[in-house]
């Protein structure tokens, strides 16, 4: 995207008074991006700015577009993680709505790709995992990206992956807002639907899942150097993504297999962040360690302008001692410097004078290259027409990007166009991670780690069916070795999962229990009562009771009817009718029909006493019947 008028002139002016717009370094669909100079805190940093060109009418008078824009840059700089890019301010200016984040000196994969490099497999799957690491981090934070592309995966100077632009592509694609923009933005609607996910194609909401998607279609495109599924018609890129699957056709052996899964046009069908991780740690077992990107180190220089270089002047004694902030004068005269240094030594000029007159102007004499680095030997390419064989190893006692031997050594001379090979370190030997880390608890990991100088780096806590709480699980590196003094990332068991008590009603029988407990992976404790309602099997009730979360290896109670409880009929003759029903009801009973005078005592029961039958049976009595007048009259 071409700079509008508005952004040609944005280069000096500083924003929020605090950042220096000094140079720029690209656009996105709605954005630009700047170097800048943060004039408080004597550092470099990358300021977003909403593009004049597509900011709509009346923007500033209406705020609306800021205030949403702003408060996805807050959420962004909320969800702090070493592998997304950090944000660090964010404001209003007369050029527009902004956003400060860290300045990654590496570029971003999408410059790679522009230079004509295309990744081996073994590099588009570290660059795949530390993205996915910081997906499956926002993701657990209940976010989505909505934009993973290219020119957000960013690389420090050390070719560290980072992702950028969390939050604000979902502003500024949404609602009628979005509308505009998209209306404006200046690149073609191709663009819109490059790296989108079936769903968002369709203008459905995007989830978790639509990032994996994404993530697959540039890591296709950073292997073979297209994205699928593209064309100059829209429409035809929407339609194949929603009906056509990934397909290496066999290529890239596992890493192919796994991409293909992630690029599912179902997202039911693909992995989450984390399966995707797994998936890519499994296929780095049949690949080499990497070899590094191919990334430009040189940033732009911060002009001399009087309010920055005071500004900045730690950082400018800083770049006086390093070798990167050689410029080509300063290069020429080391040049000529080292070159006298291996030619004059003890001798005087006399040496120099031989050496010309012997191998002619043409001829020079090869410098000590120990102090140069990356940019300084492309200088020496373009001072002499030689050409420079790299290199790389690691060594002990060097840091990477430091030149550790030479061929020629210094002082022969070489003619235009012959070579010189250099080794450039890689860093110092690598660290093994220690053996034995799964299955201990994490403190003794701690112990491990630090007799091999190296630490514990992020732990992240996951529920195993297996593992106890506080024990490592797994290490969560790719590669068996580390840099020396790193950290070392854990995957560390928080025990297996509570479990919910599933919910068994009351009256289900016994093996539906059992069943549905089975199920739910909780232990079963059957306990037996009388009940006169539920029958026999079958559950009267569950204790905890269900729809309660419960520790994986609580034992839940199932209480189990054995049916009405039998009892004795107690014995009632001679008792009044009123005691007799005191009497039946202690003993869950009840009073059934009396045949007699209601008021005379009680001869007999029907059950009869010390019968037994069933808890809540009624008993019939029958009462001495009343003397007749008469017979009593005779009988006297």
């Amino acid at each position: 995207m071409s700079q509008g008028s508005g952004e040609a002139g944005f280069i000096g002016r500083v924003l929020g008074g605090r950042y220096r717009l000094v140079a720029h370094l690209g656009a996105g669909r709605f954005t630009n991006v700047y170097l800048a100079y943060d004039l408080s805190q004597t550092r470099r940093v990358a300021v977003k700015l909403l593009s004049q060109d597509i900011l709509p009418e009346g923007w500033a008078r209406d705020g609306s577009l800021s205030s949403r824009f702003f408060a996805a840059a807050q959420e962004a700089a909320a969800v702090n993680h070493r592998l997304l890019v950090a944000v660090h301010d964010w404001g209003d200016s007369e050029c527009g709505p902004f956003v400060v984040n860290d300045y990654l000196e590496g570029g971003s994969l999408l410059g790679v790709l522009d230079s004509g490099h295309l990744l081996s497999p073994s590099q588009a799957l570290m660059i795949g995992l530390e993205v996915t690491r910081g997906l499956e981090h926002i993701h657990r934070q209940g976010l989505i990206h909505r934009d993973v592309r290219p020119s957000n995966i960013v690389f420090d100077s050390r070719g560290r992956t980072r992702l950028a632009d969390l939050g604000t592509s979902g502003v500024l694609t949404s609602s009628a807002v979005g509308g505009v923009l998209m209306a404006k933005s200046v690149f073609a609607a191709i663009d819109a639907v490059r790296y989108a996910s079936p769903e968002q194609a369709q203008g459905l909401t995007p989830d978790h899942k639509s990032d994996v998607y994404s993530l697959a279609l540039v890591l296709t495109e950073a292997l073979s150097g297209r994205v699928p599924f593209e064309s100059d018609d829209p429409e035809y890129t929407q339609m194949a993504k929603m009906s056509r699957k990934l397909d290496f056709a066999g290529q890239f052996a596992r890493l192919g297999r796994v991409l293909e899964q992630a690029g599912q046009p179902e997202r039911d069908n693909r992995p989450s962040a984390h399966e995707l991780a797994l998936g890519l740690l499994s296929a780095a077992e049949s690949l080499p360690r990497p070899t590094p990107l191919p990334l430009s180190r040189v940033g732009p220089e911060i002009p001399d302008t009087d309010e920055t270089a005071a500004a900045a002047a730690p950082e400018k004694r800083s770049e006086v001692s390093a070798p990167s902030g050689i410029g080509r004068s300063a290069l020429r005269r080391m040049l000529v410097a080292l070159m006298a240094l291996v030619l004059l030594g003890a001798a005087g000029v006399g040496a120099y004078a031989l050496w010309t007159s012997q191998y002619g102007t043409d001829i020079r004499p090869v410098p000590d290259l120990s102090e140069a680095n990356e940019a300084d030997l492309r200088s020496i390419v373009t001072e002499t027409g030689w050409e420079i064989e790299f290199h790389e190893r690691r060594q002990d006692g060097t840091v990477a990007g430091q030149v550790i031997d030479q061929q020629p050594l210094p002082g022969i001379g070489l003619e235009e166009g012959e070579a010189i090979k250099v080794w450039v370190s890689l860093g110092p030997e690598l660290v093994v991670i220690p053996k034995g880390l799964a299955g201990i608890a994490v403190e003794d990991a701690e112990i491990l780690l630090a007799a091999e100088g190296l630490s514990v780096g992020e732990v992240a806590e996951r529920h195993h069916e297996a593992v106890l709480e506080g024990v490592v699980v797994e290490v969560d590196e790719l590669f068996p070795e580390v840099e020396p003094g790193e950290s070392v990332d854990l995957v560390v068991s928080l025990g297996p999962e509570p479990r919910v008590v599933p919910d068994i009603s009351v009256g289900a029988s016994l093996a539906v229990a059992r069943e549905e407990l089975e199920e739910a992976r909780l232990g079963i404790l059957e306990w037996r009562e009388s009940h006169n309602a539920v029958e026999v099997d079958h559950v009267i009730r569950v204790e905890p009771l269900p729809g309660t979360e419960v520790p994986a290896d609580l034992v839940v109670t199932v209480v189990i009817s054995d049916g009405p409880a039998e009892v004795l009929v107690p014995t009632l003759a001679t008792l009044g009718l009123e005691e007799a029903r005191a009497v039946l009801e202690s003993a869950d009973l009840c009073l059934g029909p009396v045949e007699g005078p209601l008021d005379a005592e009680i001869l007999a029961s029907n059950p009869p006493a010390q019968t037994i039958v069933e808890s809540g049976a009624c008993v019939a009595l029958i009462t001495r019947p009343a003397e007749d007048p008469e017979a009593e009259a005779e009988e006297g």
